[in-house]
């Protein structure tokens, strides 16, 4: 049987994609900063997603997609404050919308958008989950996921291993327990489906 096929939109340091790689999943991530793209520990295409279309993505199994939640959240890990921009919620739909219309050209057998639950009232479609990944992290998901038990995962203080301005992408990153978690539902309904006659 060949590999399961990930595509981690918005890849950041790929969270999501250890999960899924510990999975048996191959990876490939999509970043359009090349200097954070260059951290992704697996495939990686450095492209602004708004220039390309998911007809050229067709043959993955999983399309994940974290699009930058700054526009839709008001809070950081140190409490509330703005951004150094202030929130712009068109800008961010922007790049929401053109995730789902990437997931739509590209037919996979599942896809998961996460972001902050702040996008809700932005958004015309309902997340299918709501969710406390750790202590300080909740997070919204919407897709066609199938269902899943939530791993309860503690926030421990992060390794220095990154540092300067990309430290704060490490606090951001979707816990492991949970990315594999997704990926072992994931991994099941799709076995399932292959094994139907």
């Amino acid at each position: 049987m060949k590999p399961l096929k990930l595509l981690d939109c918005f890849c950041g340091l790929g969270g999501v994609s250890r999960g899924f790689a510990a999975e048996g999943f191959e990876c490939t991530g999509i970043k359009i900063n090349p200097e954070i793209a260059r951290l992704y520990p697996y495939k990686v295409i450095v492209a602004d997603m708004l220039d390309l279309s998911g007809r050229d993505f067709r043959g993955y199994d999983v399309i994940w997609g974290s699009p930058p939640c700054r526009d839709f959240s008001r809070t950081t890990s140190f409490g509330w404050k703005y951004w150094r921009d202030p929130p712009n919620p068109e800008r961010g739909l922007r790049l929401v919308k053109h995730f789902l219309k990437f997931v739509e050209e590209a037919k996979p057998r599942i896809w998961i958008m996460e972001n902050v639950p702040g996008l809700i009232k932005y958004l015309d479609i309902k997340p299918r989950f709501i969710g406390r990944l750790s202590r300080t992290m909740i997070r919204a998901f919407w897709g066609n996921f199938p269902d899943f038990l939530l791993p309860t995962c503690e926030t421990k203080r992060l390794k220095q291993d990154i540092q300067g301005p990309y430290r704060k992408w490490k606090r951001a990153m979707i816990p492991f327990p949970v990315a594999r978690a997704f990926a072992r539902a994931c991994k099941m309904k799709l076995m399932e489906e292959s094994d139907e006659p």
